[in-house]
């Protein structure tokens, strides 16, 4: 009687226990077969001169990793979140995220949780974490260009080198996730949402000041509306040879669903404040279509920048094109398409066109 009493008691606590505190498991892997035309090179980061030009461009038939969820920041990916109860509506947080190419199995991000790893308190007024996380910027980039940054994505989800963000972006080593970062997330007042993320600079060396990062973001997403406000400076190494170097973002998006479709758009405008150069900056904008048709969801995008590098412009379209069909909740295949088309209309002259074509399949645990 006695030891029923004490395994009775035993199981209770460990229930008590795991209710209070969890660990889950969770992951996505998503492939896609198709083919990519790469037609130009790449620019010098400040100067905007193209320096590894490919006149003929090149055409490959792939299969990569990530088309429906975006090969640069959305791929394939296992991750474990962790959640504590301490009580008194306050809880501890934790989660660490791996992304992978599962075309070939290498690490996407060249480290063990190279796509996030943080800790954190949450409450009643919003969640603290300190680590390696999105910036408000890309949180809400994500959530307003209705393609969610995929492999087909217009506003520069897919392909090196696209109109938006991640496109000027491209220029100048910009990074969607920020290190050494302390992150605040509020909860949501009905509807109404703020970030604010700041990254400590720690390359600090003898030679060179410290680089950090610094955003804030504000978003209100009630009933049918969505909109957004926010503003994103990253800086880089500076040194008595480089100077300051810093990228500007700021971005202004929402979105309107109408229940039959949900129509959005948006305009970015982004600099690079770089010592000693033209400052190169670029005006960006989108417009963007979902619409739900049963277990398929048709999605397309358009957008448009006009880049200036001093003497030297640029004027940039890309198109984005893509159809979702899920076969449950977790399960899905798509086909997507984009084109992407850089006139440049600086000393180098002509157009450069990138294409890109995919047929996959997408997978959530």
């Amino acid at each position: 009687m006695k030891k029923s009493l004490v395994a009775l008691a035993a199981m209770s606590v460990i229930g008590a226990v795991s209710a209070q505190s969890s660990v889950t498991l969770y992951g996505l892997a998503d492939a896609y077969v198709g083919s990519e035309r790469i037609g130009g090179g790449k620019y010098d980061a400040l100067t905007g001169v193209q320096v590894t030009p490919n006149a003929n461009g090149t055409t490959n038939t792939v299969v990569n990793s990530g088309g429906q969820n975006g090969s640069r920041q959305n791929g394939s990916r296992w991750g474990l979140r962790v959640s504590e109860d301490l009580g008194g509506g306050l809880a501890a947080i934790a989660q660490f995220e791996s992304g992978f190419d599962i075309d070939t199995g290498a690490s996407a991000q060249g480290a063990l949780f190279g796509r996030q790893a943080f800790v954190g308190l949450k409450s009643g007024f919003g969640t603290v974490a300190l680590g390696r996380q999105y910036g408000p910027y890309d949180d809400m980039k994500g959530v307003l260009s209705l393609q969610g940054n995929n492999g087909f994505d217009a506003t520069g989800g897919g392909m090196d080198g696209t109109v938006y963000g991640p496109g000027i972006g491209a220029w100048v080593g910009y990074n969607p996730r920020v290190n050494n970062s302390i992150k605040f997330q509020s909860n949501n007042y009905s509807g109404l949402s703020f970030s604010a993320i700041y990254g400590m600079g720690e390359d600090k060396t003898t030679a060179a000041s410290a680089s950090s990062t610094f955003g804030i973001g504000a978003m209100y997403a009630n009933g049918p509306i969505t909109v957004g406000l926010v503003h994103q400076n990253e800086g880089f190494t500076r040194s008595a040879t480089n100077g300051k170097n810093e990228l500007e973002n700021t971005l202004f998006a929402g979105a309107y669903d109408f229940g039959v479709a949900k129509l959005g758009g948006g305009y970015n405008e982004a600099r690079v404040r770089a010592n000693g150069t033209a400052d190169p900056k670029s005006k960006e904008w989108f417009i963007a279509l979902s619409a739900p048709l049963g277990a398929t969801t048709l999605k397309a995008q358009y957008a448009r920048s006009k880049q200036n590098f001093g003497s030297v412009s640029y004027e940039n379209d890309s198109i984005g094109l893509d159809a979702v069909y899920d076969f449950s909740k977790r399960t899905s295949a798509y086909v997507g398409y984009n084109a992407t088309t850089f006139d440049q209309a600086g000393p180098t002259g002509g157009d450069l066109k990138n294409r890109r074509f995919g047929v996959g399949l997408r997978h959530k645990f």
